[in-house]
């Protein structure tokens, strides 16, 4: 049988044209011929590609160790520490914020005012920055005070009697004139102990008069604790098919965040009566709630899911605690 002669054997065909085998031996000569270089790429690639992946792991180790100190950090120092160590990853504006607040805190106040300028100026869309405006204001209104306002209140209350000259200072030596009446106490039956309470009458009249009414009502007796905020907060349940009553919103700003404060619920333009909240844990950028009072002693009795054996009243001011309801807009 004869076999049919193919292009490439024909007279005149060229070897190199696709089809014929002179491409592939070709592409085997280019081939031989830069094998070292395609090599060579082809380990940089597989080198890049698992640096790549190491890098990855590292960056994501390096900010869970961030977060895990973040968490246990409790001094100036400690944070100092994070901020040199953790500056570039993303934990680092929570460092920054943290570590104004102790500095605020401990009466540093132009460190804290830098640490928080700082902050705006590295993270300006940062969900913590409406807390870090308002920190930055009180702070800088507490160091103008201190260098212009304070020296000279301090010469002349030799002078002057008003009983609340010094209403900021928390020293009551540096007080004078008549003596203020004690605070009203309370005192809350949990199942593993009796919870003690100091109410900030002269800070918020109106939020302990609501308390108070509410306490001898028997208002909160048996109502559970729910954790909230990520169960930094404990807040007392509500009553099935209770409204909640609101009352006039009352700043605050004396009072900071402290563990065992109690905070009032805020809705709108006022408070919710008939619950609050107590701090498990200190908060120093506390802003925008009314604290009515302190838990003074027995705050590890105080624990989620557990119920309000009894609240009661046990000292308080001679005159009717009747608290002032919000106005409604007309």
């Amino acid at each position: 049988m004869p076999v049919q002669e193919r292009d490439f054997m024909k007279p005149g065909a060229d070897p190199a044209a696709p089809g014929g085998p002179g491409w592939l031996s070709r592409l085997n000569e280019i081939g031989e011929r830069h094998a070292t270089a395609i090599i060579a790429v082809s380990t940089l690639l597989i080198i890049l590609t698992v640096l790549l992946f190491a890098k990855g792991a590292y960056d994501r180790s390096q900010l869970e160790r961030a977060e895990q100190d973040l968490a246990k950090a409790s001094t100036v120092e400690s944070l100092e520490a994070l901020k040199a160590k953790f500056g570039g990853t993303p934990v680092a504006s929570r460092i920054v914020y943290k570590l104004a607040n102790k500095y605020a805190d401990e009466g540093k106040l132009d460190a804290a005012i830098a640490e928080y300028k700082d902050f705006l100026n590295r993270w300006p869309l940062d969900p913590f920055k409406p807390q870090v405006d308002t920190a930055l204001v009180a702070v800088e209104r507490n160091r103008a005070f201190n260098d212009e306002r304070k020296p000279v209140r301090l010469k002349e209350h030799t002078l002057q009697s008003h009983p609340r000259q010094f209403p900021a200072l928390k020293d009551p030596r540096l007080a004078f004139g008549p003596e203020r009446p004690a605070n009203p106490l309370a005192e809350l039956q949990a199942p593993s102990g009796v919870v003690k309470i100091e109410l900030f009458e002269d800070d918020a009249p109106n939020a302990v008069a609501s308390f108070v009414k509410l306490v001898e009502a028997k208002g909160f007796d048996g109502l559970k604790w729910e954790g909230t905020d990520g169960d930094r907060r404990l807040r007392t349940s509500k009553k099935p098919d209770a409204p909640d009553a609101l009352i006039a919103y009352e700043d605050t700003p004396s009072r900071s965040g402290e563990a065992g404060s109690l905070v009032l619920i805020r809705d709108g333009d006022g408070n919710v009566a008939g619950r609050f909240e107590v701090l498990l844990r200190s908060e120093p950028g506390l802003r925008n709630v009314t604290v009515l009072g302190i838990v003074k002693d027995g705050l590890a009795h105080l624990k989620k899911d557990e119920t309000i054996t009894s609240l009661k009243v046990s000292s308080k001011r001679d005159h009717v605690y009747e608290p002032v309801p919000l106005e409604k807009k007309k």
